[in-house]
């Protein structure tokens, strides 16, 4: 049995990590949500990381991306107003929103990344931000103070926490991968907002799960590899797959640990 341990407090079974379930996969503790994207090492020297997952449920054994990106809520204009000096030392922005509504902490845990103007490459993890309607300007809050003042030629753009909301990976990639599925994981119930303003409507119950991320795990595999060693990489025909990796095309994942068949699940090395 696999076990997670932080070398400070007693090792406990990854399988079965919260007081707290739903039906037999994912957890139900909303208690974890600030942890999203934690990793963690298993007493066996693989890693795995803290996801919450998306209105689809996902079965054992897929490579998993991050939620696709909004190309609307990127490089962003800002302004400095007295309320919102986007001075050293001061933690929050006040930012003018895209042609897509802004729901209310849609990045919370994400990141913020000035893109270009003053303050180039600095980057912030996501505290909280307002809704914003098309257009509309909301202020967000950062975990970090600016270390470089802002000024009206920032540009700021907001990155989804990767290990927030996971989806499969589909044959045609929106994002990232980050991980593979080791148990299934059911379906969180999202929260709903207002479509004209971006404001909270109902409230949902997110699902959160452990995947793989690197040693040994088992995955979908969708061409046959007969070397093994072999870089794979994720599937372009068969969704939540791998298979050798073209490396113009899709970085490598991981490598094969054996022969491995397609339309089954074999073991490979994660490196991510």
């Amino acid at each position: 049995m696999s076990r997670i341990s932080d070398f400070k407090s007693s090792a406990f079974d990854f399988m079965k990590q919260a007081t707290s379930k739903s039906t037999g996969t994912g957890v139900l503790d909303a208690g974890i949500a600030r942890e999203v994207g934690y990793k963690f090492s298993l007493d066996d020297g693989r890693e795995v990381a803290l996801v919450s997952v998306s209105a689809t449920a996902l079965a054992s054994g897929v490579l998993v991306q991050q939620v696709a990106e909004v190309t609307a809520h990127q490089t962003l204009a800002m302004t400095v107003p007295t309320a919102y000096p986007a001075s050293i030392g001061e933690n929050q922005v006040y930012v003018t929103n895209g042609a897509t509504v802004l729901n209310v902490n849609q990045y919370q845990g994400g990141y913020a990344v000035i893109d270009s103007g003053t303050g180039i490459g600095q980057s912030f993890r996501i505290a909280s931000h307002a809704p914003a309607a098309n257009a509309g300007s909301f202020v967000v809050t950062f975990e970090e103070t600016i270390s470089v003042a802002l000024d009206a030629t920032s540009t700021i753009s907001l990155i989804a926490n990767p290990y927030s909301r996971v989806i499969i990976n589909p044959t045609t990639a929106t994002g990232a991968p980050v991980g593979v599925t080791v148990y299934p994981l059911a379906a969180s119930v999202i929260n709903t907002y207002n479509g004209t303003t971006g404001a909270l409507a109902t409230v949902g119950t997110d699902q959160y799960g452990f995947i793989g991320t690197h040693g040994a795990f088992a995955c979908l595999i969708d061409n046959t590899v007969t070397g093994v060693g072999y870089p794979l990489g994720r599937s372009a025909a068969t969704a939540g797959a791998v298979g050798v990796a073209t490396l113009t095309t899709s970085s490598a994942v991981g490598a094969a640990l054996q022969t491995l068949t397609s339309a089954e699940v074999g073991l490979i090395r994660l490196d991510l």
